[in-house]
C-alpha cells in the first residue's frame, strides 16, 4: 500500500520524515486497539470494532507509523444523512510520538485521502473536560481558516447510569460551506 504525502496548509506543521501515513489494513486491528487502550480519556471500544474500522472503514481512517510501530490513528465516517459531513470518531497519538503535531497531521492526511469527495465540514464530539481534543480541533480550525460551531449533542442524561460525561458536537467548516478541497486551493 502506498504512503501519501500531506496537503493543505502542511507548511504550518513541518512533516517529519520518520512518520509514515497509510490506510489501515485488517492486520492493524489489534495494534489500533492497543493504541486506543494506551490513550485515555478515549473510550475503548471492542477489539472487533477496530478490525471493522481497519477493513470496512479503511478509506476514512489513517494510521501513522514510526520505525515500523503504529503510533497514531484517526477514524472517521461520512454521516448517512449528511454525506458531505466527515465525522471524526477517534484520534489517538501514542505517548512516544506526542509533541510533534501528529494529531493535526493525521487529520490533514485523512482529508487528503478524501480529496475526490465533496466534504463541506468536519464533525467530532468532545467532552467538556477533554481540553486536549478541544485545543486540537480549535487549533486545526484556526490553522486552516475554518469556522468552529459548538453545540450540545449528548447530555449526561443520555448516558444514564453509564457515568459518561456529556459530549458536545464540534462543526468545522469553510466559509459558505465550500468544498474543503476547493477552499484550500
Amino acid at each position: 500500500m502506498e504512503s501519501h504525502t500531506e496537503t493543505f496548509n502542511s507548511h504550518k506543521t513541518k512533516p517529519k520524515p520518520d512518520i509514515q501515513f497509510r490506510k489501515p489494513t485488517l492486520a492493524d486491528g489489534e495494534a489500533i486497539y492497543r493504541l486506543i487502550e494506551r490513550c485515555p480519556p478515549l473510550d475503548l471500544n471492542s477489539s472487533y470494532l477496530y478490525f471493522l474500522q481497519a477493513s470496512h472503514f479503511a478509506d476514512t481512517c489513517v494510521v501513522a507509523e514510526m520505525d515500523g510501530e503504529l503510533v497514531g490513528f484517526v477514524s472517521a465516517y461520512y454521516l448517512p444523512e449528511e454525506p458531505r459531513s466527515l465525522f471524526v470518531w477517534q484520534i489517538a497519538v501514542d505517548e512516544i510520538a506526542r509533541g510533534q503535531g501528529l494529531a493535526k497531521r493525521l487529520i490533514r492526511q485523512l482529508l487528503a485521502n478524501q480529496s475526490k469527495s465533496y466534504v463541506t465540514e468536519i464533525l467530532c464530539t468532545i467532552s467538556p473536560s477533554n481540553k486536549a481534543s478541544q485545543a486540537l480541533f480549535n487549533g486545526f480550525a484556526n490553522d486552516e481558516g475554518l469556522k468552529v460551531v459548538v453545540e450540545p449533542f449528548l447530555t449526561e442524561a443520555h448516558f444514564s447510569s453509564l457515568g459518561h460525561e456529556a459530549e458536545e458536537l464540534y462543526r468545522l467548516a469553510a466559509p459558505k460551506h465550500q468544498n474543503l478541497f476547493a477552499y484550500w486551493r
